[in-house]
């Protein structure tokens, strides 16, 4: 089973082993954490919000939380970070010091101390002598809190990943990363939008982006002078921009035009990428892979690939399983937590 919870809902992926190293799609549940009238709190879900719900959505799946033996759950949010570095050849004990002395860096501070984890990823091809470590990184605070969420329903933590590579691993169980240049993930959560850039070659490079879904919403909600519920119904219904007039019209005409979340998002992901070319010298990007609750929106594809003149792919992760052909009901979301579920039985 793979548990993403995130800021504006709750995603499940459960999986059963098939033969030939195949998995069957059991469940994918989706459980948005804010209805009804209540608007978004952008500090994110309260454990009193949160562990109701999960409690119903197993319910649901007919499943004992305390009888799942294969979990993989992630920690997202603001105080997580996933780098690559180069460095010298250490021994283990050094090359702990040195992860943790660089995750210091990239984690915001809370006042506890930093869990990091890294791993050797090879040689590195352009200097010999150093090789590329993969550096993962949280606060103990959003590491125990997590935790703590889980034991209220009584799972057994298992493995325990961050939301940014949780996708990636998704997206690399069963798409061929190209053998020149590089791919850009943007996961599009609500509250922010992660890119990474992949590639066989090259160096990894992830960012958070500061615009999200909500932010989507507050355009609407401004322009047209709707509550947070309204305005959230309609951008799912008709989408980014929907093509409706405000209710003051009166107002409009006074009212200074500012830049939309749209375009916004578009200058992150541009200046990301400069900073990219200029770090790496690779330019080559063959196109953007787009995740999460809004990478089926036309509106956003349509935007990113006029402004960038690549191709936009949103990426379904349930289609790699058995029976996840036929869930329609917004799968680019899922590829948190069918990356989770897909650790979580290699374990």
């Amino acid at each position: 089973m793979g548990l993403d919870i995130g800021s504006h809902s709750i995603k499940i992926v459960a999986l059963e082993r098939g033969t030939h190293h195949s998995y069957r799609l059991v469940h994918a549940r989706c459980r948005e954490i804010y209805i009804g009238a209540e608007a978004y709190d952008p500090e994110g879900p309260k454990k009193a919000t949160v562990v109701p719900l999960l409690i119903e959505m197993f319910y649901e799946m007919g499943l004992v939380p305390k009888r799942i033996r294969h979990l993989g759950s992630a920690v997202g949010g603001l105080n997580i970070a996933a780098k690559e570095i180069r460095s010298l050849q250490l021994s283990e004990d050094e090359m702990a010091s040195a992860m943790l002395l660089e995750a210091r860096k990239h984690l915001p501070l809370d006042g506890t101390e930093s869990i990091v984890d890294h791993q050797i990823l090879g040689d590195d091809p352009k200097e010999p002598d150093k090789v590329r470590v993969l550096l993962a990184a949280t606060t103990k605070r959003t590491f125990e809190t997590h935790l703590d969420i889980l034991r209220e329903i009584e799972l057994a933590p298992g493995v325990v990943d961050i939301e940014p590579l949780a996708v990636l691993n998704s997206y690399v169980s069963s798409m061929d990363l190209p053998d020149e240049g590089v791919l850009v993930f943007l996961n599009v959560g609500c509250r922010k939008t992660t890119l990474s850039v992949l590639g066989r070659k090259d160096l990894f490079f992830t960012r958070d982006l500061p615009i999200g879904g909500y932010h989507f919403t507050q355009d609407i909600m401004r322009d047209l002078s709707m509550e947070y519920r309204d305005a959230e119904n309609l951008k799912t219904s008709r989408g980014l921009r929907p093509d409706v007039k405000r209710a003051d019209e009166s107002a409009a005409a006074f009212t200074v035009t500012e830049k939309s979340a749209l375009e916004k998002l578009g200058e992150e992901v541009s200046r990301s990428l400069r900073y990219y070319v200029k770090e790496t010298g690779q330019g080559l990007f063959v196109k953007f892979v787009l995740t999460g609750g809004t990478a089926g929106s036309k509106d956003l594809q349509t935007f990113l690939s006029e402004k960038f003149n690549l191709s936009v792919e949103a990426y379904n992760p349930l289609a790699q399983f058995d029976g996840g052909t036929t869930h329609d009901n917004n799968p680019w979301q899922f590829a948190a937590a069918a990356g989770l579920a897909l650790r979580a039985q290699a374990v």
